[in-house]
C-alpha cells in the first residue's frame, strides 16, 4: 500500500524540534528507569474522539495546544528555538487526523501523538520513512548546529499489528545541549497513530506502548 502523505508529512516534521525548551530535567520518573512490561506504573488515557486508550507514566499530563506553547514560553531561553516547536505545532493541527499533546514537567518531556487514515506500515515503508528522516537531517545540518545520531530503527509486524520505531540522539554541540527523540509508527486495528517522545535522555518506552489499546 502507498504510504499515506500525512505520514510522509510527520517524517519531515520529526526533525523538527527545540533543544532548549528540554535541556533541563527537574527530577528522575520511575518510569525513565522502566525495563520490565510486567511491573511497569502508569495511568490510562481514554482518547474518546478515536476510541484509543493510551498508557502513560502518571507524570504525564495533557495539554492543549495553547497551553503546551504557553508552558514552553515558560521554559525556553531562546525564542528561536520556540519559534521552531509553534511551527511543528501547527502543521501537527494541520495534519488529516486528530492531535493530542502530553507533557512531563517532572523530567520535561513531551509526547505527541497523531492519528491519521489507516496505512499498514512494511518492512519496505519503514526503510522508506527512515531514508526521509535521515534526508530531512542532513537538510537540517546545512543551516543548523544540529547534529544527529541514529540509536536504532526497528520494524514488527505479527500479522495484526505493525511498528516501526525509531530514535536518535541530537546535539547542539555549540550550546552543549542534547535530547532524544522517539517516534513510533503503529497500525493496528484497522487504525494508525504517529507517535513522537522528545526526552532530555534515552529511555525504554516500549512497556507504555505495548499496553496502548487501539
Amino acid at each position: 500500500m502507498v504510504l499515506r502523505k500525512s505520514i510522509v508529512v510527520f517524517c519531515a516534521l520529526y526533525c523538527l524540534f527545540s533543544t532548549s525548551c528540554l535541556e533541563v530535567a527537574k527530577g528522575i520518573s520511575d518510569w525513565t528507569q522502566i525495563e520490565d512490561i510486567e511491573v511497569v506504573d502508569g495511568k490510562m488515557h481514554y482518547l474518546g474522539d478515536d476510541g484509543i486508550k493510551l498508557f502513560l507514566p502518571t507524570s504525564f499530563n495533557r495539554y492543549t495546544s495553547i497551553e503546551y506553547l504557553a508552558l514552553l514560553d515558560s521554559l525556553a531561553t531562546d525564542n528561536k528555538e520556540l519559534e521552531i516547536e509553534r511551527t511543528r505545532l501547527k502543521y501537527m493541527r494541520e495534519m488529516e487526523g486528530n492531535h493530542y499533546i502530553y507533557f512531563d514537567i517532572t523530567v520535561n518531556a513531551t509526547y505527541t501523538l497523531n492519528t491519521v487514515p489507516y496505512t499498514p506500515i512494511s518492512r519496505q515503508d519503514a526503510k522508506f520513512l527512515l531514508g526521509i528522516i535521515r534526508k530531512n537531517q542532513e537538510d537540517l545540518r546545512e543551516y543548523s548546529d544540529l547534529d544527529y545520531t541514529k540509536i536504532t530503527a526497528k520494524h514488527n509486524d505479527n500479522g495484526k499489528t505493525q511498528v516501526f520505531k525509531a530514535i536518535f540522539k541530537i546535539e547542539n554541540k555549540k550550546l552543549e545541549q542534547q535530547a532524544f527523540q522517539h517516534a513510533f509508527f503503529i497500525s493496528s486495528n484497522k487504525k494508525t497513530v504517529l507517535i513522537n517522545l522528545i526526552a532530555p535522555f534515552e529511555v525504554y518506552f516500549d512497556p507504555f506502548i505495548e499496553k496502548m489499546i487501539l
